[in-house]
């Protein structure tokens, strides 16, 4: 390391309060600086300034040499860092900004620019998640077992089924009501051949349901 850190505390620098030096050099990020403290003896620090933490009360300096591009991230420079208390700074200067703030912006372009929010797109976003909140809930049966909401689970995969009450309507054609047998299916006249594929596939639902360890379901006929 080139210099010693200090070790004795001392008063602030010229009366000036710790949160208005910090509030400034915040505002340097990546600038070249040099900062003379007020320890005893009194030491003096050049080179990029690296943070200013709000937190701690505390700047970090990196004292290596600046790098051959100047329009490097100080954060990705190797160097000798020093954590100096804000409460021993007596004096600091401003050497050179960095070369990405320099111009009519100065210092207030030293932090990262902040995009405008894309509200629209916030408010389309929480209508969807809404929808997709309510189309999960209206496939969940109210007052009905788990073997029966299996079941309904297992159709809705494979018709455009829902709930009506506690009875599972499936392709609008065919009921299928409680204990969910394929006894229990019904349909209006002319919807047979549907009704009679629908109760195949209820029976072959109910014998995987099992399969998996469900409790099992009433059998065909009660």
């Amino acid at each position: 390391m080139a210099e010693t850190k200090s070790r004795v505390a001392t008063p602030r620098a010229s009366g000036q309060p710790a949160a208005d030096t910090l509030k400034t050099l915040s505002t340097a990020i990546g600038a070249r600086i040099s900062i003379t403290t007020a320890s005893n003896p009194s030491q003096s620090y050049e080179g990029t300034l690296f943070t200013a933490c709000p937190i701690f009360n505390v700047v970090a300096i990196n004292t290596a040499p600046a790098p051959p591009n100047p329009t490097s991230n100080p954060a990705n420079t190797p160097g000798d860092y020093h954590i100096i208390p804000i409460s021993r700074i007596q004096h600091v200067q401003v050497l050179s900004l960095p070369a990405q703030t320099s111009g009519k912006d100065g210092w207030a372009s030293a932090l990262p620019a902040i995009g405008k929010v894309d509200t629209a797109r916030l408010r389309e976003r929480e209508e969807q998640r809404i929808a997709k909140l309510k189309q999960e809930e209206s496939k969940r049966g109210k007052g009905v077992t788990a073997e029966a909401q299996a079941l309904f689970n297992a159709m809705d995969r494979m018709y455009a089924a829902r709930w009506h009450d506690t009875d599972i309507i499936v392709d609008d054609a065919v009921i299928i009501s409680a204990p969910y047998t394929a006894d229990s299916c019904r349909a209006p006249k002319g919807k047979e051949q549907s009704l009679a594929h629908i109760r195949r596939v209820v029976e072959g639902e109910r014998k995987k349901i099992a399969s998996r360890g469900a409790s099992p379901m009433p059998r065909k006929g009660g």
